[in-house]
Formats: structure tokens, C-alpha cells, sequence
């Protein structure tokens, strides 16, 4: 038994079980009872050509499932059954091959260069043999890999090839998929593929689109809470009495429901990962005698710099071992994931690159969306790795940062979530610079109380996304969240427990009661704290934005921070909002002068209707001092992508805008 002194020891504890895998297990089948339906036409006996060969393939994602996908399919339809007969039965063929199927599979796992061949219900053979044996001529290879396996000649076989090999050396198409494609006329026999290969990749099945055989990937996407909860009832302690593993993680004050959200925060949700923590906390747990007694403790746990680095070492040692060129989207990659951007799987990146192959390259994971549109996953547990990395930069780490705190499930996707992102993350890089700029100068020449905080900022601070703002259980499904507004009697806890100094914060939707980022700065000399709110608006108002929307944001945030906070505070406590419109009405332009313009305590705007409280002032800068947080270009860009979809794609976006908003981050590193 481990000790508390080496208690992030990764000791393999108990027996895991496979889960959230029937959407897999389906397509999978669907495109092997093609190859048996449409085998005559690849051996030439009919006449008919409208079939072409696909191979269920899963490229290189470490941790994702893979080798235990391929291992345990015919386990996987025996368990989904009662439901592939209702939902893949849909005739009478395709009801006698799954009938068949589930008599007469067979699974053999050969592993590229060790040439293992793992088998159900047979001893395992010598490697050495397999290997000998199977260096043959293609057309003699399926008589040889039943006579090794002893398997009848009447029973299905599926292959399933796992490609392991360090370098990557595999000419798929000029090679692998060309004896593959000949193997697949023979009768019975049946191919699944995962591999890490450079050849097998989204380039080659794009590339050679019209070539003999075709890839359908297989998503193996992470999985989400109520399939980790599953995952932790069935899967059971290395014991003689085979407890549950959430049986040891949990205390009566402390639920399996719980224990998987604070999992999938650290995890992502993905399979080798969340075996990995798994294991981890039930060393600490086992070497204790005690489990957790709340989610906080647990999440404690996880975030302990050693248990996430322990946990993510495996995982990230080949994203430190890139070539400059595929390092060079590091950030934009984490941008993508904190904006949600989610990409297709045809989206090129370089002319000799695709982005799809990008993210499995870089080491990181993919959430699908769709058949065809993904979203680009980085697990938590591995951003203390790449903050330590002398080699990130300050924008990768205000990303990192950024990810790191925000609720992995929890994102609005609205044109002004990345719009106020943007703005968010430039003030960041603003007011922790060393050079001077423009926007502070306008600052510090329009508040006195801004002139008197300490600038720049004296680290740089992650983005943080408010969590509060979604009540019910989170889900990956956007259309099962409720969404509340924040009370005004909630101000006081929002303020007061939430607000850490030189933090910025991004409430996660759109409330009554709150603008859309929030910071904090501090005196050097005085005891002075500027709370400062910053409402985002961009051109989605057709007229622009008038004296009642600044009315409307002012009442939001000034009078219940005033009520609450500063009507009991000291002197010393202000507070500011920021109006960032990218379009002023013709009413407001014309008052403030086409200039930006600070109104302070005492003073009225929009005629009588709105008094700025004590201790506080409301900032509006006029539209061409917004371009000091966002340019026209990214503006327009920005209109077009949100114009074609609610949610828009990375082709939507387009590399040229992202990587102009990159730069425009990259420009205040």
C-alpha cells in the first residue's frame, strides 16, 4: 500500500469498464455490413459499382480509446444489443449479418511493429511466430492469420490494426491500404485501424478522396458526466470483494454525481486521462483510509501541482517535441478552444497541413459536434505543464490561464462572447504592458481615480468566465442549459468573494445585473481599490447604441455595486464602468462630441434620468478610440462569420481573421 508521502503515485488499482461508446459501435458496423454487402463488387462478380471500400480508422489520439476500442467492438455490440436490433436491424439482411455477427465474431489486434495478436477466448501466440508468418505475400496473409489464431474457416474475423511504432513510417495508400483494399475480397474478413502514423491522416483521405479506399473516422469522442458516472459505478477495486470505485472515493456528503464533474473539470472527459486520475486519487484515498468528504476537496486534490503533472506527463511529451512549424499554432489552438470555434474536418490550415491532423499532431483532443465538426479539447490537467515551459509565451499563457479557469462545459456562443473575449483579453495585455499606450493615456487624462491605480498590472492575469450564471447540471448540450441573471442581492458575494485583485472576469451570458467584463485594480501608494465593469457593445444594433442602453448598463452595475458595496465601504473603494460600443447612436456621438468622455459622481446623462452615485464613474469611449480593443477589420470579420451561422466554424471565421485577431493579441506581448 502507497503512502501519503509518494500519494500521486499512478498505481494501477482497478479494473476498468468501457462506456459511451454505442454511437462508435453503430457506425462501425454500419460500414462493416457495407463490406459484406458489397464484397462481390469489390471481387468483380457483379456488374454493380456503386460501393466503395471504407475502413473504420481512428487516428492517433493518446489516451482516446483507441487499442481498447479496437479490442473490445464485438464485446461492445453484445452489451449494445437490445438496442443495435431496434435501431441497425432496420431489414432483414442487415438483422441476419448482426445475428451472425454477434455467433460468429472473431477479434484479432495486431500491433504494426510488435506484431502482438491479442485474441478472445485463446491463449495469446508467441509475437515472434506472428511475426514471421505474416511477412508473406498479401494474398496468403488471411489463411495464415487463421491457422496461427486457429480460426475456423466459417467464422468472422476482424482485424483490427494497431499501429504503435515511434517513427510513424507508414505509406498507407501506396502500401498498408493497398493490400488492405485486396484483403477485403476475401470472404468473413473484416478491418479496423487506429494508429499514430503520419500517413494515416486527414491529408491522405482529403488527397486521395477518389482512391480505392476510403476512411471513416472514428470520433471516440471524450465522455461527459453521466458517462463518467457510469464509468465509476461499474468499473472495480483490484480486490477479492471488487468494491466500486466510487464505493471508495465517496463519502455520504460526497456524491458520484460530484466526484465525475470534478473529473471531467481536470480530465475532459478523456478516457486515459481520467483512467490516469482515476488511479491517482484512489492511492491517495486507499492510503489515507478516509475518502472525500466534498467536491472541494477533491477538486483540491486535482489541482495540486504535482497530482496534474503527474497525471499529464504521459500525455504532452510529444507536444514538447514538435517541429517550430507545428508549434506555431500552439496559440492558435487555444484560442479556438476558449472561444469554442469548432473546425470541420476538411478545414485546411497550410497548404501542406490540415487542421484536423494539427490538433491530433499537437497532442491534443477533439470533442465532435457532428459527424464532420469538431472542437478543439485541452485538458486541464495539462496547462500546469505548458505554464512552467520557458518557451510560452505571454499571450499562450493569458490562454492557458484562461482555460484553466474556465468551466470546461460552460460557453455561450453568441457573436458577443467572442467580441467581448477579444476586447477582454487585449485590456489584459494592455494594462499589464511595461510600454506605455494610448488607452491608459486616455484612461489616466479622463479619471483622476484611474490615474492614481498601479499600472501596468504586475503579473498577467487569466480570463475568467463567471460559472454561477448557469443553473442547472452542466451539459455539453447548449439546448438543455437554463440560464438565470444574477439577483442584485447576489452583487454583494460576486464582489466581494469572486473579484481578486487584478483578475479579469467574463460573466458567462448576458444578465440584468452584471456588464460584460469586470477587473480590479489597486493604489501603489494609497489604500485605493478601482472596481472596474466594462460593458461590450458591438454594431449588432442597427441604429447604435443610445443614452437608454448606457442608462440601462449604468443601472446594471454601478447602483447595486454602490448599494451594496460601497454605501458600507471606506473611501478608498471605487468603482468605474466602460461603455465600449462600436457604434454610437447619432444622439450620443453628438453630445460626447465624437470624443470620449468621463462622467463622475453627481453627474447626470442622458438629460435627468441617471446620476452617477458616489465614489464612481462611467467612462464611453467614443468609436474611434474602440479601435485602440478592436479594430474595424476583426469587427467586419466578425459580423460576416456570425452572419452566416449562430455558431460559426473555423472556415466560417477564416485563418486570415484569426490570425489577425492573433496578431492584435501578439502586438501587446
Amino acid at each position: 500500500m502507497a503512502s501519503l508521502d509518494d500519494k500521486w503515485e499512478a498505481v494501477d488499482n482497478f479494473e476498468s469498464v468501457v462506456v459511451d461508446r454505442e454511437r462508435d459501435v453503430f457506425r462501425v458496423t454500419e460500414e462493416l455490413y457495407d463490406l459484406h454487402s458489397g464484397r462481390e463488387q469489390l471481387r468483380g462478380v457483379t456488374s454493380s459499382c456503386d460501393y466503395r471500400l471504407t475502413i473504420p480508422f481512428a487516428p492517433h489520439l493518446f489516451g482516446s480509446g483507441k487499442t481498447t476500442f479496437a479490442r473490445t467492438y464485438l464485446e461492445l455490440v453484445q452489451r449494445f444489443g437490445e438496442t443495435f436490433l431496434s435501431t441497425f436491424a432496420s431489414d432483414p439482411s442487415r438483422r441476419t449479418f448482426f445475428l451472425e455477427l454477434l455467433k460468429r465474431g472473431f477479434i484479432a489486434l495486431f500491433c504494426f511493429d510488435l506484431a502482438a495478436c491479442l485474441q478472445s477466448g485463446l491463449p495469446q501466440p508467441d509475437p515472434d511466430e506472428c511475426f514471421k508468418e505474416l511477412k508473406l505475400r498479401s494474398d496468403a496473409l488471411v489463411q495464415k492469420i487463421r491457422s496461427i489464431l486457429n480460426i475456423p474457416s466459417d467464422q468472422y474475423l476482424f482485424v483490427a490494426f494497431d499501429e504503435e511504432n515511434d517513427d510513424g513510417v507508414v505509406r498507407p495508400y501506396n502500401d498498408f491500404f493497398g493490400i488492405i483494399s485486396q484483403l477485403c475480397e476475401e470472404p468473413d474478413l473484416f478491418f479496423i485501424v487506429v494508429g499514430k502514423s503520419k500517413g494515416l491522416s486527414i491529408k491522405n483521405y482529403v488527397s486521395f478522396g477518389l482512391s480505392r479506399v476510403i476512411l471513416h473516422f472514428i470520433s471516440l469522442s471524450p465522455l461527459d458526466a453521466s458517462s463518467i458516472v457510469e464509468f465509476l459505478e461499474k468499473s472495480l477495486l483490484k480486490t477479492p470483494t471488487q468494491v466500486p470505485v466510487c464505493n471508495v472515493l465517496c463519502s455520504s456528503s460526497f456524491s458520484v454525481n460530484e466526484l465525475a464533474d470534478s473529473l471531467l473539470e481536470c480530465t475532459g472527459g478523456v478516457p486515459g486521462l481520467l483512467t490516469r486520475a482515476v488511479n491517482m486519487l484512489l492511492n491517495y484515498i486507499i492510503a489515507r483510509n478516509q475518502p472525500f468528504i466534498s467536491k472541494e476537496e477533491c477538486l483540491t486534490c486535482m489541482n495540486d501541482y504535482d497530482f496534474r503533472r503527474i497525471c499529464a506527463e504521459p500525455f504532452v511529451e510529444r507536444i514538447f517535441n514538435l517541429d517550430e512549424d507545428r508549434r506555431s499554432v500552439f496559440d492558435l489552438l487555444l484560442m479556438m478552444a476558449l472561444y469554442r470555434i469548432p473546425f470541420q474536418v476538411d478545414d485546411i490550415l497550410t497548404s501542406e497541413s490540415f487542421l484536423y491532423d494539427a490538433v491530433t499532431e499537437m497532442g491534443f483532443y477533439r470533442y465532435p459536434i457532428d459527424e464532420n465538426t469538431f472542437q478543439v479539447l485541452i485538458p486541464k490537467v495539462f496547462v500546469v505543464i505548458f505554464k512552467n515551459d520557458p518557451s510560452i509565451s505571454s499571450l499562450e499563457k493569458i490562454l492557458l490561464g484562461s482555460l484553466d479557469v474556465e468551466p470546461v462545459d460552460c460557453f455561450f456562443y453568441s457573436k458577443c462572447r467572442v467580441f467581448e473575449g477579444i476586447v477582454a483579453l487585449r485590456l489584459v495585455l494592455m494594462l499589464s504592458s511595461k510600454n506605455r499606450n494610448e488607452l491608459r493615456e486616455l484612461l489616466c487624462q479622463l479619471s483622476p481615480i484611474w490615474k492614481q491605480m498601479k499600472l501596468p498590472m504586475s503579473a498577467i492575469s487569466p480570463i475568467h468566465y463567471i460559472k454561477s450564471v448557469v443553473s442547472s447540471r452542466e451539459t455539453r448540450n447548449e439546448s438543455n442549459k437554463s440560464r438565470r441573471t444574477f439577483a442584485s442581492t447576489e452583487w454583494n458575494k460576486i464582489i466581494r468573494e469572486t473579484l481578486y485583485l487584478e483578475t479579469v472576469y467574463i460573466p458567462l451570458d448576458a444578465t440584468s445585473h452584471s456588464p460584460d467584463i469586470i477587473f480590479q485594480l489597486q493604489s501603489p501608494v494609497e489604500p485605493k481599490v478601482l472596481t472596474v465593469g466594462v460593458a461590450c457593445k458591438g454594431r449588432w444594433k442597427s441604429e447604435g447604441i443610445g443614452w437608454s442602453d448606457i442608462i440601462d448598463e449604468a443601472k446594471k452595475f454601478l447602483d447595486p455595486v454602490y448599494d451594496q458595496v460601497l454605501s458600507s465601504a471606506m473611501d478608498y473603494h471605487h468603482c468605474m464602468l466602460i461603455i465600449v460600443s462600436t457604434k454610437l447612436s447619432l444622439n450620443v456621438s453628438n453630445e460626447l462630441g465624437n470624443q470620449s468622455r468621463c462622467y463622475s459622481s453627481g453627474m447626470f446623462i442622458g438629460g435627468d434620468f441617471f446620476k452617477v452615485p458616489d465614489n464612481c464613474e462611467l467612462v464611453i469611449l467614443c468609436e474611434r478610440d474602440v479601435q485602440m480593443l478592436i479594430d474595424d477589420e476583426i469587427l467586419n470579420g466578425l459580423e460576416r462569420a456570425f452572419g452566416v451561422s449562430h455558431n460559426p466554424t473555423f472556415w466560417d471565421f477564416g485563418l486570415d481573421l484569426l490570425d489577425r485577431i492573433r496578431n492584435s493579441f501578439l502586438s501587446w506581448q
